[in-house]
Parts: structure tokens; C-alpha cells; sequence
């Protein structure tokens, strides 16, 4: 005997159309999940090819502004910076990159075997590393970027 009135539905889910639901909506999540760690490590990875881009572009202008006789012709210089980008002494507590500045390299021409007198390869290695006494030995290469930027003057 149906007690219902005529014309009259319960509403409602059944139990199988809720597990289908939570079934879709896990496995929705567990794939979001999934691609998590991929864009944190992308984001990481983009800010701090944003961040050797501003070093480097600081590096190469300053010694392009600078007097030629202020260039050392041989040798290396150590800078270092926050993670903005910015210029900071090796005892600051916000010290995310130390750079080295590289003048020993050979500068010549192609087919010619003489140093040129006007012109100087600097190689600009920049580590993320909070460290002021961070070594750039071969061992340690994976770790760091490496540039080469040639500079021209006239006189």
C-alpha cells in the first residue's frame, strides 16, 4: 500500500549516485594534488632566473660604465645579494647570491693569437646559497650559473 499522495516525489540522491560523485570529485583532486610540487618547483625556478637576470644585467652594467682602468685585467670579485636583487656586504643577515667575477680569461680575436688591449671576457658564476664563504670548485658546479659577457671599449 503507498502512502504517498498521487503526483507527490521525494527528492534526494541515492546512495550510488553520492559514491559516483565522491569518487569523481577524489579522483579530481588527487590529480590537482598531483601537479602541485611541478608548479612549485616551476615558480622557484622562474624567480630565480628572474632574480640572476637582475644580477647579471647590474654585473655587466657596472663594468661597462666603469673607466677602462677600472677593470681589473686579471683576478676575481666577489658581490653578493638579497634575493631581490640587490647589492648587500657578505655579513648581511638577507644574503640569498654570491657572485664571482671572473677576469682571468683569455681575450682574443678569431684568427689572431694576441690579448686584445680593448676588450675583456669576464665569466659571472652566480649561486643561490646564503653563505659568503661559498666555494665555486667543480665539485660544486651543478649548483650555480655561469655567464660570459664580453666587454668593449675604445679607449
Amino acid at each position: 500500500m503507498n502512502h504517498q499522495p498521487k503526483g507527490r516525489w521525494h527528492s534526494g540522491f541515492s546512495l550510488v549516485e553520492v559514491a559516483l560523485a565522491v569518487a569523481i570529485a577524489s579522483l579530481a583532486i588527487i590529480t590537482l594534488l598531483g601537479l602541485l610540487p611541478q608548479g612549485l618547483d616551476m615558480a622557484r625556478k622562474t624567480s630565480q632566473l628572474t632574480t640572476n637576470s637582475s644580477i647579471l644585467d647590474q654585473v655587466i652594467r657596472n663594468y661597462e660604465n666603469m673607466q677602462w682602468t677600472g677593470i681589473p685585467a686579471n683576478g676575481t670579485v666577489t658581490k653578493y645579494y638579497t634575493d631581490e636583487g640587490l647589492e648587500v656586504g657578505s655579513d648581511s643577515k638577507e644574503l640569498s647570491y654570491v657572485v664571482l667575477v671572473d677576469f682571468n680569461q683569455q681575450t682574443s680575436l678569431p684568427q689572431t693569437d694576441t690579448n686584445q688591449p680593448y676588450l675583456r671576457r669576464i665569466v659571472i658564476k652566480i649561486a643561490s646559497s646564503s653563505s659568503p664563504s661559498f666555494q665555486f670548485a667543480t665539485n660544486n658546479r651543478p649548483s650555480y650559473a655561469v655567464f660570459n659577457h664580453l666587454i668593449a671599449k675604445s679607449r
